[in-house]
Parts: C-alpha cells; structure tokens; sequence
C-alpha cells in the first residue's frame, strides 16, 4: 500500500530527468524531449512521493491507423523510478491519466509499449494490437491500447 503521493500536472521539462534515466539512458536529456511536448493539447502527469517526483506520463491526442475510435490519445514517455517499481506508483499515475481523459470524452488510449512494460499494461486492462516491431537502441515494442468510456 503507498501514501504520501500527489499526482500533479507537471511540464515537459519536469519529466526529462526521469525519460533519461529509465527510457533513453542513452540520450541526453535534451533529445529526450519529444516533439508533441509542447503542443497545447499535450499534457503531462508526474506522480510526487514524500515530494520527489518518480512517476510520469504524457498524453496528447492521436490517432492509430489501426485502432479505430472517435477520440484517441496516446500515452508516451511513462516511465517509474527503478527504485519505486512494482509497488503501484505507476498504476496510480496511469489511472490519474485515465480519469483526465474520461473528462476529455476520449474513447481509447494506446501507447507503443515496451516488451518489459508488457506485464503492466496488461493489468491495467490494455490490449495489444498488431505484430511485434522493433525501435533502435530500445527494443522489441507493440502497441497496446485500453478503451475508455467518457463521461
């Protein structure tokens, strides 16, 4: 069980230390920025606990040629503290997420999921779809997505 979190609208900037670390430890944090960023519809999400931000997520609306709905947005750069994974932080920013987008009246939300990110997203009601592909220098991917309801 986790207390002394808040889930908090963060910038861009805010989420870069952590899409370094655990995402792109490769990059510089400066070409971790992506560029949906700083688009006005594009928002982002940081999970604080005990006031040190380890959790994160940005969305922005977009479709999937694939998937068909009414009013997509994809979640990408969601990333946890190594030190905080598997104890639910992550699944309370995704579902932080979830409850902005039912308030937005999105119907589906995907992602390109990360083979290792494959166990999460399933338990958060995520679905995949289409073949296996692979992003240089990250790995093996699948886009998995999760239909909501708005209200």
């Amino acid at each position: 069980m986790i207390f002394n979190y808040k889930i908090d609208l963060i910038t861009s900037e805010q989420t870069l230390d952590l899409r370094q670390k655990i995402l792109k430890p490769f990059l510089s944090k400066k070409e971790c920025v992506n560029p949906e960023d700083f688009l006005p519809t594009t928002t982002h999400f940081g999970l604080f606990y005990n006031d040190r931000l380890i959790s994160i997520a940005t969305v922005f609306p977009e479709s999937n040629k694939g998937l068909f709905c009414g009013f997509p947005y994809r979640l990408r750069g969601m990333a946890t503290d190594i030190n905080y994974q598997g104890q639910g932080f992550g699944g309370a920013t995704l579902m932080a997420v979830i409850d902005f987008l039912k308030d937005k009246r999105c119907d589906l939300l995907w992602c390109n999921a990360r083979f290792k990110a494959f166990p999460f997203y399933k338990s958060s009601g995520f679905q995949f779809h289409g073949e296996m592909f692979e992003l240089p220098d990250i790995g093996p991917h699948k886009v998995m997505y999760k239909r909501i309801i708005g209200k």
